[in-house]
């Protein structure tokens, strides 16, 4: 079964990069770009449709969810495509994330003056993990160990659809075919990242109104500590946080030291593998408040200590 459905998403994502070839879906390098050669852009669309081949195939369950991640990745897509105002992308992304918080009973399961804090978190996190989305391998492993993760996690908390993960893990797999290699035959795109962080926020509502603790955000914590600190900086250096920008510290490390993309995926993906494991899959638990505020802190301070380090030897202006 897992190698019929491997199978499938594999062919998915060949027929994908055929059409996109002779559509000129793709990505031309510019300035911003981590990238030197025009490349597909959009493969990532391989996981929705993953996730509405399992819907399909077993009983058409949480139909609200799937029509919410249906909207936030055609919408995505067509941005792929051709740009879109920002406006237009966070209503549709609200509406995708009403669906399923909808689908979750999120609204009769917390008091309405919380609802804004979800829905911050929540468009947060679909920017955060787009921004992330910027060299090759850094999505994909990322989501891999995010579904792998939740996998273990649901042999002692059995909460989640585990054909649902299956399915995303084997469209991962696929996707990093074409994408885990030092010229990238494809991207995932504006559709594979936003698609990918709804999923991951519809997965972490639901574990969260299983258990009412903030600590499963750490399943975030490499991702999350990089977007935040980025942000910051740039705020301090009074830079406008809608303008691009290849300052975060994967970028850097990309960019200016010249790393190897799958080698900085490759340690983003471990970091944030290790924390999983060491915290909630081995413990079979999740931390204490005490030693997840002490963990972000540590990270934090480790993330600047790293980045002050390599950006003044590299005389870096954002190391000021």
């Amino acid at each position: 079964m897992i190698l019929t459905y491997f199978s499938l998403f594999l062919l998915v994502g060949l027929l994908y990069f055929r059409l996109a070839l002779r559509f000129e879906i793709v990505d031309r390098p510019n300035s911003r770009s981590s990238h030197s050669k025009v490349t597909v852009r959009g493969g990532g669309i391989i996981f929705p449709i993953a996730a509405i081949i399992w819907w399909a195939a077993f009983g058409f369950q949480h139909t609200l969810m799937i029509l919410g991640l249906v909207i936030v990745s055609i919408v995505s897509f067509w941005d792929d495509i051709q740009s879109l105002s920002r406006k237009f992308r966070f209503l549709m992304q609200f509406i995708a994330l009403s669906l399923a918080f909808y689908d979750l009973n999120l609204f009769n399961q917390i008091d309405w003056y919380f609802l804004p804090i979800f829905y911050f978190i929540a468009l947060g996190i679909i920017n955060a993990i787009n921004f992330m989305d910027g060299i090759n391998g850094i999505s994909g492993l990322y989501g891999l160990v995010f579904f792998g993760s939740l996998l273990a996690v649901n042999t002692y908390l059995p909460l989640f659809q585990s054909e649902l993960i299956q399915y995303e893990i084997l469209a991962l797999c696929v996707f990093l075919l074409f994408n885990l290699r030092k010229r990238a035959l494809m991207f995932a795109g504006d559709v594979g990242s936003i698609s990918l962080a709804f999923l991951i926020i519809y997965f972490l509502t639901k574990w969260y109104l299983e258990v009412e603790h903030w600590s499963i955000i750490l399943f975030l914590l490499i991702y999350g500590v990089d977007v935040v600190m980025t942000m910051a900086r740039r705020i301090r250096r009074g830079e406008k946080l809608s303008e691009p920008h290849r300052t975060h510290f994967y970028q850097i490390l990309a960019n200016e030291c010249k790393m190897n993309h799958v080698f900085i995926a490759l340690g983003y993906a471990v970091l944030q593998l290790l924390v999983n494991f060491i915290f909630f899959i081995n413990p079979k638990n999740y931390p204490s408040p005490l030693v997840s505020s002490l963990l972000l802190i540590g990270t934090g301070i480790a993330y600047l200590l790293f980045r002050n380090l390599i950006s003044s030897r590299l005389s870096l202006p954002n190391s000021k």
